[in-house]
């Protein structure tokens, strides 16, 4: 991404925490429109996939933590523009998963892929 080749030119640590920061949007969002659904008594057999999606959530905790130790949050530039492309891409990927969750998991693995 341009965006990102620019913004963390020389900057691999910030870069990483940046895509950390966002790479947990995904899992944060499908768990809430599962717990939304078993709210709503529309789904109940969520259960198994929320265990997944927190699983998984909590592997990019660790990444981002790493991160954090190393210095990647250090700039608060990089801190604004991380926690708002991360609030973004939240929601989108909410409105996303109600439509179509197919299509949400489809979008976030291409976000990943060209990410890196």
């Amino acid at each position: 991404c341009v965006f990102l080749d620019i913004m963390f030119d020389n900057r691999p640590i910030q870069r990483f925490w940046f895509l950390e920061t966002v790479a947990r949007m995904p899992y944060f969002s499908y768990i809430s429109v599962l717990h939304l659904y078993e709210s709503l008594g529309w789904w109940r057999a969520g259960a198994e996939l929320r265990k997944v999606h927190f699983a998984e959530e909590w592997n990019e905790l660790h990444h981002l933590q790493i991160m954090e130790s190393l210095g990647g949050d250090q700039l608060w530039i990089d801190r604004f523009v991380a926690q708002h492309a991360a609030i973004v891409y939240y929601w989108i990927l909410v409105a996303m998963y109600i439509l179509a969750p197919k299509l949400a998991y489809n979008f976030s693995e291409l976000i990943e892929a060209h990410a890196v």
